[in-house]
Protein backbone atom coordinates (compact mmCIF):
# COMPACT_ATOMS: atom_id res chain seq x y z
CA UNK A 1 0.00 0.00 0.00
CA UNK A 2 1.47 3.50 -0.90
CA UNK A 3 -1.24 5.51 1.57
CA UNK A 4 1.52 5.87 4.32
CA UNK A 5 4.36 7.54 4.20
CA UNK A 6 7.08 9.58 5.94
CA UNK A 7 7.49 12.52 3.85
CA UNK A 8 4.27 14.58 1.89
CA UNK A 9 3.48 13.38 -1.29
CA UNK A 10 1.72 16.00 -3.98
CA UNK A 11 0.06 14.86 -7.10
CA UNK A 12 1.37 16.95 -10.06
CA UNK A 13 -1.13 17.71 -13.25
CA UNK A 14 0.44 19.20 -15.65
CA UNK A 15 2.43 19.69 -19.18
CA UNK A 16 6.49 18.90 -19.39
CA UNK A 17 8.79 21.39 -21.20
CA UNK A 18 12.13 20.88 -22.24
CA UNK A 19 12.90 24.78 -22.43
CA UNK A 20 10.88 27.00 -20.43
CA UNK A 21 11.11 26.14 -16.52
CA UNK A 22 7.72 25.81 -16.30
CA UNK A 23 4.70 23.43 -15.49
CA UNK A 24 6.19 19.94 -14.11
CA UNK A 25 9.38 21.30 -13.99
CA UNK A 26 8.43 24.10 -11.73
CA UNK A 27 6.55 21.65 -9.66
CA UNK A 28 9.34 18.91 -9.38
CA UNK A 29 12.20 21.25 -8.49
CA UNK A 30 10.51 23.40 -6.10
CA UNK A 31 8.66 21.06 -3.83
CA UNK A 32 11.24 18.35 -3.74
CA UNK A 33 13.64 20.90 -3.02
CA UNK A 34 11.46 21.48 -0.08
CA UNK A 35 11.03 17.72 1.09
CA UNK A 36 7.85 17.19 -0.59
CA UNK A 37 7.67 13.86 -2.70
CA UNK A 38 6.17 14.67 -6.43
CA UNK A 39 3.99 12.13 -8.36
CA UNK A 40 3.59 13.87 -11.86
CA UNK A 41 0.88 13.30 -14.18
CA UNK A 42 2.30 14.59 -17.65
CA UNK A 43 -0.76 16.18 -19.87
CA UNK A 44 1.81 16.71 -22.76
CA UNK A 45 4.98 16.29 -23.23
CA UNK A 46 7.12 19.60 -25.50
CA UNK A 47 10.22 20.00 -27.06
CA UNK A 48 10.17 23.76 -25.74
CA UNK A 49 7.28 25.78 -23.70
CA UNK A 50 4.71 27.17 -26.04
CA UNK A 51 6.25 30.94 -26.37
CA UNK A 52 9.20 29.27 -28.19
CA UNK A 53 8.77 30.19 -31.97
CA UNK A 54 9.20 26.39 -33.07
CA UNK A 55 8.32 23.50 -30.60
CA UNK A 56 6.83 20.08 -31.01
CA UNK A 57 4.34 18.64 -28.89
CA UNK A 58 3.77 14.94 -27.76
CA UNK A 59 -0.14 14.27 -26.24
CA UNK A 60 0.31 12.41 -23.32
CA UNK A 61 -3.33 13.21 -22.05
CA UNK A 62 -4.17 9.31 -21.50
CA UNK A 63 -2.03 9.41 -18.88
CA UNK A 64 -4.25 10.82 -16.52
CA UNK A 65 -6.99 8.37 -16.46
CA UNK A 66 -4.36 5.66 -16.91
CA UNK A 67 -2.67 6.98 -13.53
CA UNK A 68 -5.44 7.14 -11.76
CA UNK A 69 -6.64 3.41 -12.23
CA UNK A 70 -2.94 2.00 -11.61
CA UNK A 71 -2.86 4.64 -8.49
CA UNK A 72 -5.73 3.59 -7.50
CA UNK A 73 -4.98 0.04 -7.18
CA UNK A 74 -1.67 0.53 -5.89
CA UNK A 75 -3.93 1.87 -3.22
CA UNK A 76 -2.20 5.77 -3.46
CA UNK A 77 -2.68 8.52 -1.54
CA UNK A 78 -1.65 12.11 -1.50
CA UNK A 79 -1.06 15.11 0.56
CA UNK A 80 -2.44 17.61 -1.83
CA UNK A 81 -3.23 17.73 -5.97
CA UNK A 82 -1.38 20.32 -8.11
CA UNK A 83 -3.40 21.41 -11.45
CA UNK A 84 -2.05 23.61 -14.15
CA UNK A 85 -2.46 24.29 -17.62
CA UNK A 86 -5.46 21.93 -19.60
CA UNK A 87 -4.41 21.84 -23.02
CA UNK A 88 -8.33 19.89 -23.85
CA UNK A 89 -11.40 19.59 -23.35
CA UNK A 90 -11.05 15.95 -22.67
CA UNK A 91 -8.40 16.46 -19.88
CA UNK A 92 -10.39 18.76 -17.94
CA UNK A 93 -13.67 15.36 -17.52
CA UNK A 94 -9.98 13.46 -16.29
CA UNK A 95 -8.30 15.89 -14.12
CA UNK A 96 -11.71 16.21 -12.04
CA UNK A 97 -12.33 12.19 -12.56
CA UNK A 98 -8.63 11.97 -11.03
CA UNK A 99 -9.98 14.64 -8.40
CA UNK A 100 -12.61 13.00 -7.02
CA UNK A 101 -10.71 9.81 -6.62
CA UNK A 102 -7.60 11.29 -4.05
CA UNK A 103 -9.43 14.29 -2.99
CA UNK A 104 -10.35 12.74 0.35
CA UNK A 105 -10.04 13.90 3.81
CA UNK A 106 -6.39 15.17 4.00
CA UNK A 107 -6.09 16.14 0.56
CA UNK A 108 -6.10 19.55 -0.54
CA UNK A 109 -6.05 20.89 -4.28
CA UNK A 110 -4.56 24.08 -5.90
CA UNK A 111 -6.01 24.84 -8.89
CA UNK A 112 -3.91 27.21 -11.15
CA UNK A 113 -6.55 28.06 -14.19
CA UNK A 114 -4.23 28.96 -16.52
CA UNK A 115 -6.72 30.52 -19.31
CA UNK A 116 -5.38 34.01 -20.13
CA UNK A 117 -3.18 36.38 -19.31
CA UNK A 118 -2.63 40.43 -19.86
CA UNK A 119 -6.37 40.71 -20.71
CA UNK A 120 -6.34 38.16 -23.40
CA UNK A 121 -8.15 34.55 -23.21
CA UNK A 122 -6.45 32.21 -24.33
CA UNK A 123 -7.50 30.73 -28.06
CA UNK A 124 -8.20 27.12 -27.06
CA UNK A 125 -10.79 27.37 -24.38
CA UNK A 126 -14.40 26.88 -25.32
CA UNK A 127 -17.32 27.89 -23.84
CA UNK A 128 -17.36 24.41 -22.41
CA UNK A 129 -13.88 24.17 -21.60
CA UNK A 130 -14.16 26.99 -19.09
CA UNK A 131 -17.45 25.68 -17.90
CA UNK A 132 -15.41 22.72 -17.12
CA UNK A 133 -12.61 24.69 -15.66
CA UNK A 134 -14.93 26.60 -13.68
CA UNK A 135 -16.26 23.26 -11.87
CA UNK A 136 -12.98 22.24 -10.94
CA UNK A 137 -12.17 25.85 -9.75
CA UNK A 138 -15.24 25.31 -7.13
CA UNK A 139 -13.91 22.01 -5.89
CA UNK A 140 -10.27 23.72 -5.00
CA UNK A 141 -8.80 24.73 -1.55
CA UNK A 142 -6.57 27.36 -3.29
CA UNK A 143 -6.85 29.07 -6.41
CA UNK A 144 -4.00 31.07 -7.73
CA UNK A 145 -5.41 33.08 -10.78
CA UNK A 146 -4.17 36.20 -12.50
CA UNK A 147 -6.23 38.72 -12.80
CA UNK A 148 -7.13 38.56 -16.25
CA UNK A 149 -7.99 34.51 -14.81
CA UNK A 150 -9.93 35.72 -11.57
CA UNK A 151 -12.36 37.95 -14.27
CA UNK A 152 -12.94 34.98 -16.58
CA UNK A 153 -13.81 32.67 -12.99
CA UNK A 154 -16.05 35.72 -12.44
CA UNK A 155 -17.95 35.74 -15.81
CA UNK A 156 -16.67 39.32 -16.85
CA UNK A 157 -15.16 39.50 -20.27
CA UNK A 158 -11.23 39.17 -19.86
CA UNK A 159 -10.47 42.57 -20.83
CA UNK A 160 -11.94 43.49 -17.25
CA UNK A 161 -8.72 42.96 -16.12
CA UNK A 162 -7.08 45.94 -17.92
CA UNK A 163 -10.25 48.19 -17.28
CA UNK A 164 -9.27 47.07 -13.44
CA UNK A 165 -5.69 48.23 -13.76
CA UNK A 166 -6.24 51.24 -15.53
CA UNK A 167 -8.44 52.73 -12.12
CA UNK A 168 -5.66 55.33 -10.89
CA UNK A 169 -7.18 54.87 -7.12
CA UNK A 170 -5.20 51.87 -6.19
CA UNK A 171 -7.19 51.61 -2.71
CA UNK A 172 -9.84 51.66 -5.19
CA UNK A 173 -8.33 49.32 -7.59
CA UNK A 174 -8.06 46.81 -4.74
CA UNK A 175 -11.14 47.12 -3.29
CA UNK A 176 -13.21 46.02 -6.57
CA UNK A 177 -10.69 43.22 -7.43
CA UNK A 178 -11.69 41.58 -3.44
CA UNK A 179 -14.92 41.98 -4.40
CA UNK A 180 -14.59 39.88 -7.83
CA UNK A 181 -12.53 37.36 -6.19
CA UNK A 182 -15.47 36.79 -3.65
CA UNK A 183 -17.63 36.35 -6.45
CA UNK A 184 -15.48 33.27 -7.12
CA UNK A 185 -14.82 32.22 -3.82
CA UNK A 186 -17.50 28.91 -3.30
CA UNK A 187 -17.06 28.83 0.62
CA UNK A 188 -15.09 31.18 3.32
CA UNK A 189 -12.41 28.13 3.96
CA UNK A 190 -11.88 28.80 -0.05
CA UNK A 191 -8.67 30.99 -0.36
CA UNK A 192 -8.18 32.99 -3.86
CA UNK A 193 -4.54 34.76 -4.61
CA UNK A 194 -4.43 36.95 -7.37
CA UNK A 195 -1.18 37.01 -9.10
CA UNK A 196 0.73 39.50 -10.86
CA UNK A 197 -2.01 42.61 -10.23
CA UNK A 198 -0.13 45.63 -11.71
CA UNK A 199 -0.05 48.90 -9.72
CA UNK A 200 1.07 51.57 -11.95
CA UNK A 201 3.89 51.60 -14.47
CA UNK A 202 6.56 49.86 -12.48
CA UNK A 203 4.96 47.81 -9.43
CA UNK A 204 3.01 44.70 -9.15
CA UNK A 205 1.42 43.34 -6.05
CA UNK A 206 -0.34 39.92 -5.34
CA UNK A 207 -3.54 40.18 -3.52
CA UNK A 208 -5.05 37.57 -1.56
CA UNK A 209 -8.83 36.30 0.03
CA UNK A 210 -8.54 34.24 2.46
CA UNK A 211 -10.08 32.67 5.55
CA UNK A 212 -6.95 34.66 7.32
CA UNK A 213 -8.18 37.85 5.98
CA UNK A 214 -7.39 39.84 2.96
CA UNK A 215 -3.87 41.49 2.40
CA UNK A 216 -1.59 42.81 -0.52
CA UNK A 217 1.02 41.42 -1.04
CA UNK A 218 4.08 44.10 -2.60
CA UNK A 219 6.46 42.87 -5.33
CA UNK A 220 9.47 43.79 -6.46
CA UNK A 221 9.74 43.81 -10.66
CA UNK A 222 12.21 44.69 -13.34
CA UNK A 223 9.63 45.02 -15.57
CA UNK A 224 10.02 41.76 -17.73
CA UNK A 225 7.68 38.87 -17.53
CA UNK A 226 9.23 35.12 -17.70
CA UNK A 227 8.16 31.55 -18.58
CA UNK A 228 7.00 29.88 -15.66
CA UNK A 229 6.57 32.31 -12.81
CA UNK A 230 3.05 31.71 -12.15
CA UNK A 231 4.27 27.83 -11.96
CA UNK A 232 6.72 28.53 -9.77
CA UNK A 233 4.37 30.32 -7.53
CA UNK A 234 1.93 28.01 -7.02
CA UNK A 235 4.17 25.27 -6.31
CA UNK A 236 5.91 27.42 -3.96
CA UNK A 237 2.60 28.45 -2.48
CA UNK A 238 1.51 24.69 -1.66
CA UNK A 239 4.72 23.71 -0.05
CA UNK A 240 4.54 26.30 2.22
CA UNK A 241 1.16 25.58 3.09
CA UNK A 242 2.03 22.10 3.06
CA UNK A 243 4.65 22.83 5.57
CA UNK A 244 2.16 24.67 8.29
CA UNK A 245 2.22 28.35 6.84
CA UNK A 246 -1.09 30.18 6.48
CA UNK A 247 -2.05 31.69 3.03
CA UNK A 248 -1.04 34.71 4.28
CA UNK A 249 2.64 34.33 5.49
CA UNK A 250 3.20 31.14 2.69
CA UNK A 251 2.38 33.95 0.01
CA UNK A 252 4.90 36.52 1.67
CA UNK A 253 7.50 33.76 1.33
CA UNK A 254 6.58 32.59 -1.94
CA UNK A 255 6.59 35.83 -3.39
CA UNK A 256 10.22 36.61 -1.72
CA UNK A 257 11.08 33.33 -3.71
CA UNK A 258 10.15 34.73 -7.18
CA UNK A 259 11.48 37.55 -6.46
CA UNK A 260 15.17 36.35 -5.82
CA UNK A 261 14.54 33.55 -8.57
CA UNK A 262 14.15 36.55 -11.10
CA UNK A 263 16.71 38.69 -9.26
CA UNK A 264 19.65 36.07 -10.01
CA UNK A 265 18.43 35.34 -13.26
CA UNK A 266 19.61 38.84 -15.14
CA UNK A 267 18.99 39.42 -18.74
CA UNK A 268 18.16 36.75 -20.80
CA UNK A 269 15.43 36.12 -23.06
CA UNK A 270 12.02 35.46 -21.42
CA UNK A 271 10.62 32.32 -22.73
CA UNK A 272 13.61 30.54 -21.11
CA UNK A 273 12.26 31.42 -17.64
CA UNK A 274 14.13 32.54 -14.71
CA UNK A 275 17.35 30.99 -12.70
CA UNK A 276 15.22 29.31 -9.80
CA UNK A 277 17.85 26.54 -9.68
CA UNK A 278 20.53 29.09 -8.44
CA UNK A 279 18.56 30.16 -5.26
CA UNK A 280 16.53 26.35 -4.36
CA UNK A 281 18.78 26.56 -0.94
CA UNK A 282 15.93 29.31 0.14
CA UNK A 283 13.74 26.75 0.36
CA UNK A 284 15.12 23.78 1.26
CA UNK A 285 16.70 25.87 4.05
CA UNK A 286 20.21 25.93 2.34
CA UNK A 287 22.28 28.92 1.47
Amino acid sequence: MLGETDIMRVAAINDLSGFGKCSLMADIGVLSAMGIEVCPVPTAVLSAQTGFPDFHLFDTSTLIEECKEDWLKMGARFDSIITGYIPHERDADDIISFVKAFKVDGTSLLVDPVMGDGGRFYSNYSDEMLRKVKLLATTADIITPNLTELCILAGFDAGKAKELEAIEDQDQMIQEVIGIAEKVRTSKAQNIVVTGIHKGDHELCNLVVSGDGNEVVECKTNGKSYSGTGDLFAATLLGYILKGKNTIDAVKLTTEFISSAIEATGDKDRNYGVDFEKVLGYLSGGD
